[in-house]
């Protein structure tokens, strides 16, 4: 039996080893001189500084470029600077948005990405347009989809960080100029150097055509040239990740007036009610892997809006975080079953059935130790008389790291809401714990899985019953061209309640799979993909 075991072992070992092959680094050009941000490029550094090579993306992968491109990358001690050279006939710009986080769907565009806790899963994209204005989002699961429409999508666009950029445009086409702090990113420096993953891409929205670097080949359809997984690694020398403090505070103060009719009915009287409030947040680098938010009073009075919706259906709507206080590398807490289910989902902190409750103060830390990705979070809300809810201590811990190769992680997590008060003789209190992983096994082939039961007062609370259990295996070839497949085993038990977490429904088992095959035809088709 045991040398069995040894066997499996080393079969294992062999073929993990063997997926992590690597291209060699890239190390970035160093500069010692001034920048002056003004999309003019006439700084003599960027003419000796060689652009990265890009290829044609799409609409044909391999094809010749109809206009020459040429992005270049250079930092200093506090900044990475990006340059891109966008030739362009002159009146064939596209772009016509001013708008911060503005989609770009029907504009021309330069982006780079950084994977840059170089997990190859997670990373943060910067986009500029040639109006100047900005797009940043974080990408998540390997920009894999999870789940079906735009709340499955792998991107979320509330994430704002600092950053700059200036753009010019000539008769020869527009330039940019971005300037992106290492305060703004959050990564691991080992024997003086920062190793990162990048993705820089530039976009002709009139021929709907991408040049991107490194060589990705279009094998995930639309997201192929956003996966953190196939960046091309780059180097940075003589970087000490900084520890910023940020502090936010506030102060607000209103009156409302309202008219209501008397006793006697006679005539409308007004009642006066004034309103203030102050608070504030924290932002610190406690160590070079790890952020503490703090919160005090918390508002959310600058959070855009959620799109309105008209449900139609018998399940719950999904709305995606806003809230900059839980967005910063918030993948860590990511413990999905699938569509849109998952153990944690933090607007059910503060939020109850659309009505806001105060939170009198929280904590928040995100980060790396050692190999481990840790998340932090205990908040607490305050009593809400209008929706007979007490006071409530809410918390989560979150554990990942990597395994084998560099495209595999296991993970545990729990969750608990503890009422403090009552409210008819019930103390209410909820506690979820789970354990998950991805292995990349070979290829493109990947196994996931999830585990989870959550415990609560009133129910039996027995381990090894299935009533409150959620699990999930998954085994999938992520890819588009050639043959792709799925195999799916979930199930929920009738009693399964994440306090904090987001479920369509209970008490179900599924069975599912799905096979495909994509190619990508020769430049003379009229499709660009086709998969059956």
């Amino acid at each position: 039996m045991k040398k069995s075991i040894c066997a499996l072992l080393l079969l294992l070992s062999c073929l993990f080893t063997g997926l992590q092959a690597q291209q060699s680094p890239l190390a970035i050009t160093r500069i010692e001189a001034e920048v002056k941000l003004d999309g003019h490029l006439d700084e003599p550094f960027w003419a000796t500084v060689p652009p990265l090579p890009l290829v044609m993306l799409r609409p044909v992968y391999h094809g010749e470029m109809t206009q020459p491109t040429e992005i270049r990358l250079v930092y200093d001690d506090e900044f990475i600077y990006a340059s891109a050279k966008c030739y362009e006939q002159p009146g064939m710009i596209k772009s016509a948005s001013f708008k911060r986080d503005d989609d770009g769907f029907d504009s021309d565009w330069f982006s780079i990405q950084l994977d840059a806790f170089n997990d190859n899963e997670n990373s943060l994209l910067f986009v500029t347009f040639p109006t100047g204005a900005r797009t940043d989002m974080t990408v998540f699961n390997d920009a894999t989809p999870v789940g079906q429409g735009e709340s499955g999508f792998p991107f979320n666009s509330s994430w704002n960080t600092f950053w700059s950029v200036a753009t010019r445009e000539t008769e020869e086409g527009w330039f940019a100029e971005m300037r992106i702090p290492f305060s703004s990113l959050r990564f691991q420096s080992k024997d003086g150097k920062v190793t990162m993953g990048l993705i820089a891409t530039r976009r002709m929205a009139r021929k709907e055509e991408l040049h991107i670097f490194p060589d990705i080949p279009p094998n995930w359809g639309f997201l192929s040239a956003y996966k953190p997984s196939r960046a091309q690694k780059i180097v940075f020398e003589g970087i000490t990740p900084k520890k910023p403090l940020y502090l936010s505070p506030y102060l607000t103060a209103g009156i409302s007036q309202q008219q209501h009719l008397n006793a006697a009915e006679t005539e409308y009287e007004r009642e006066d009610q004034f309103k203030y409030g102050i608070g504030g947040d924290i932002k610190y680098g406690l160590t070079k892997n790890l952020t503490l938010d703090l919160t005090i009073n918390t508002d959310f009075a600058q959070v855009e809006a959620d799109d309105q919706q008209v449900n139609l259906t018998r399940f719950s709507l999904f709305f995606p975080e806003k809230r900059q206080f839980f967005l910063e590398r918030a993948s860590i807490f990511d413990f999905g079953f699938g569509q849109l289910s998952r153990l944690f989902y933090s607007r059910r902190i503060g939020l109850e059935a659309g009505t806001q409750i105060p939170i009198i103060a929280g904590a928040r830390t995100v980060g790396r130790i050692g190999k481990w990705d840790m998340g932090l979070i205990n908040m607490q809300t305050a009593r809400s008389d209008e929706l007979e809810k007490p006071s409530e201590n809410l918390g989560v811990v979150r554990l990942r790291r990597q395994v084998f190769n560099p495209y595999s992680y296991i993970g545990v997590i729990a969750t608990h809401r503890v009422g403090m008060g009552t409210y008819g003789h019930h103390n209410p209190y909820n506690a979820t714990y789970g354990f998950d992983g991805t292995l990349r096994l070979f290829g493109n082939d990947y196994l996931s899985f999830n585990f989870a039961q959550s415990l609560e007062n009133g129910l039996e609370n027995d381990p090894f019953s299935l009533a409150q259990t959620r699990f999930r295996a998954n085994w999938e070839k992520r890819e588009f061209n050639g043959l792709s497949y799925g195999l799916s085993l979930a199930y929920a038990g009738k009693d399964y309640h994440p306090g904090l977490g987001f479920e369509l429904r209970q008490d179900f088992t599924y069975i599912g799979d799905y096979f495909a095959y994509g190619f990508t035809p020769k430049e003379s088709s009229f499709l660009r993909q086709h998969q059956l």
